[in-house]
């Protein structure tokens, strides 16, 4: 029998899921290193992505919903390829000015959604 836990099984999630089509980007490491995303499924306590590339995700692990302002400071709780689910442990809404917010995050945002409506 195998012990772990099947993250596509609704029961071992904290909150419903949502199905979305929304652009990403990862911030990970401690030098900020960034990758596009696809955020395909999403709740208040995490999401479930498709990675551009297969290499590790370092923590700090901040997940940025481009279209929505916000940021995500994730771990990732499993990973098959370049599918990988993350789990939340708390949000900044880059929008504003959250004095929480890492400043790192908030410019990587910002220089992305310049990109977009270029």
């Amino acid at each position: 029998m195998n012990d772990t836990p099947d993250p596509e099984d609704p029961e071992n999630r904290a909150a419903r899921r949502r199905r979305t089509l929304l652009t990403g980007k990862l911030v990970y490491g401690p030098v900020s290193m960034t990758q596009d995303c696809a955020i395909s499924d999403m709740s208040q306590t995490g999401a479930r992505v498709r990675l551009e590339g297969a290499e590790p995700l370092v923590d700090p692990i901040y997940l940025i919903d481009v279209r929505h302002g916000l940021a995500f400071e994730a771990k990732v709780a499993w990973r098959r390829g370049r599918m990988a689910g993350l789990s939340f442990h708390q949000y900044f809404d880059l929008r504003g000015s959250d004095p929480e917010a890492p400043a790192s995050v908030r410019r990587i945002w910002v220089e992305q959604t310049r990109q977009e409506f270029r």
